[in-house]
């Protein structure tokens, strides 16, 4: 199963009490990197989600945008009388000691701090945390199958250009098997062009099985039949798999890079060059994928 790391989710729940809103969007990181913008009323709920989250999204940066709309009071006023004794106590001794007439009025009371304290109603945090969990997760499992139908493309896309790769391959395999005869039939040019009797066999061979060998790629070739087999089967059978598959797309890359600096046969130079362009789309493309 091959997932993207790109996707974005909504997810709305209302009742009689709020209103739910949420929004999960999610873009590539080599890691799993969340971001949360919660309104206070569930704040908590950072900690709550962050490892489920992680569970189903893997990889990925991950913005969670969550809104509340109530439409009841959460909080309720509550005056704390003891206070308001001590505070009058107060206010009498002043206005005593400094002769004055002026009784203490209500707004003195009221901008003194900790006169009117609020008292949460907890039923109703619980039962708001509960529901907004249960959306968040709503919203993350919708996301997750748009990064699966992202997915479905990309190894479709993937799994094309390991195909063209594939048959470039053949093709490179096929043109090296006269690499002998390319470097003997240079040596002959270029000692007919110094002017040297070119009758040495002998000599000729044993330079133009040196060169051969130089320029041999079997190995090469044999390492790339490998890498796109294994990337085939991990792309289908494994999850996830983006840091293997980018692992072995570098691989890939090497091997072609290694196989033009032994070739000087033109053939095999411009296959080569094709093969690094589908390499380099199959690079991008697994950037993208957990």
């Amino acid at each position: 199963m091959t997932k993207s790391m790109t996707g974005y989710g909504k997810y709305s729940k209302s009742t009689e009490k709020y209103d739910i809103s949420i929004e999960i969007k999610s873009i590539n990181s080599k890691y799993f990197d969340i971001n949360f913008r919660l309104p206070k009323s569930v704040s908590a709920l950072e900690i709550t989600l962050r490892q489920p989250l992680q569970d189903i999204f893997i990889r990925g940066k991950i913005d969670v945008r969550i809104d509340i709309n109530m439409h009841t009071i959460t909080k309720y006023p509550s005056l704390n009388t003891d206070l308001v004794k001590v505070y009058r106590e107060i206010f009498t001794k002043i206005a005593e000691e400094a002769n004055i007439e002026n009784k203490p009025k209500l707004d003195h009371f009221l901008r003194m701090p900790d006169v009117v304290d609020y008292i949460n109603d907890d039923s109703m945090e619980e039962e708001l945390e509960k529901i907004t969990y249960e959306a968040v997760i709503e919203c993350a499992k919708k996301l997750d199958e748009m990064r699966q139908k992202e997915g479905i493309a990309l190894e479709k896309d993937i799994t094309a250009r390991l195909h063209n790769l594939a048959e470039n391959v053949k093709l490179i395999e096929n043109a090296k098997e006269d690499v002998f005869e390319i470097w003997k039939n240079k040596f002959i040019k270029r000692m007919q062009d110094m002017g040297v009797d070119a009758n040495y066999e002998e000599r000729i061979v044993q330079e133009a099985s040196i060169m051969g060998e130089k320029a041999d790629i079997t190995e090469e070739i044999t390492r790339l039949k490998s890498h796109l087999i294994q990337f085939n089967h991990i792309l289908k059978e494994e999850y996830p798999v983006g840091k293997k598959l980018d692992f072995l797309s570098q691989e890939i890359h090497r091997e072609l890079n290694t196989i033009a600096s032994k070739s000087s046969k033109q053939e095999i130079i411009s296959t080569v060059v094709e093969s690094k362009a589908e390499s380099d789309r199959i690079r991008e493309q697994v950037q993208n994928i957990i």
